[in-house]
């Protein structure tokens, strides 16, 4: 798919590995939690813009397509609005977020910066059951679909009691265990195991 395809709603699902959730200190959800990012977020760029004076941490994504309107109403239904599957960074600002965990508020200044969603709009029509993130060559995060905690389906079902969808949306599913600290020069590919990578650049 292309560059120009519109993006309408960016929804998240936090802490839906085991490993992650451990590595944060945060216990293991028992349902989706689920948070928003701007549609400003979105960059589908090469480039990384790293805001300065910020610890901004990786975290890799299998990422959905949302491709008609509506609400699923059983499980084999909710896999039939997914249109394409793709891999993106939730980009994080991890200082900004632990305060504001730590006052009880919600995470959205802290996810939704300017290009904070970082997307490759290579959709794929299956989605490969690994993927992976190396930073300067080196593997920084690699995850599994048998490790997520929450389905791409319950995912889709947990949302749709909150939310219509609308063709467009698309939904962040979790990362894996490895989340770390960008820096300016990084090199960057993510992508799916036996399938050609995103490459990109932190300034």
């Amino acid at each position: 798919m292309s560059d120009n395809l519109k993006f309408e709603n960016i929804y998240c699902v936090g802490r839906n590995f085991v490993g992650h959730a451990k590595e944060l200190g945060n216990k293991v959800p028992t349902s989706p939690i689920i948070f928003q990012k701007s549609n400003s977020a979105v960059n589908t760029k090469e480039i990384i813009k790293i805001p300065k004076n910020k610890k901004i941490e990786h975290e890799l994504e299998i990422v959905l397509l949302i491709g008609k309107d509506g609400v699923p109403n059983s499980h084999e239904d909710a896999r039939t609005f997914i249109s394409g599957f793709s891999i993106g960074l939730d980009l994080t600002d991890r200082g900004l977020q632990t305060e504001l965990k730590k006052k009880g508020l919600p995470w959205f200044s802290s996810k939704s910066f300017q290009g904070s969603a970082v997307i490759d709009t290579h959709f794929r029509h299956e989605c490969p059951n690994e993927f992976y993130l190396t930073v300067n060559q080196k593997i920084r995060q690699e995850g599994s679909l048998k490790q997520m905690i929450f389905s791409f389906e319950e995912i889709i079902l947990h949302l749709s009691k909150i939310v219509d969808f609308k063709k467009g949306d698309i939904i962040f599913t979790g990362t894996p265990e490895g989340v770390a600290p960008l820096e300016s020069g990084d090199q960057i590919e993510m992508g799916f195991i036996s399938h050609p990578p995103k490459k990109l650049f932190v300034v």
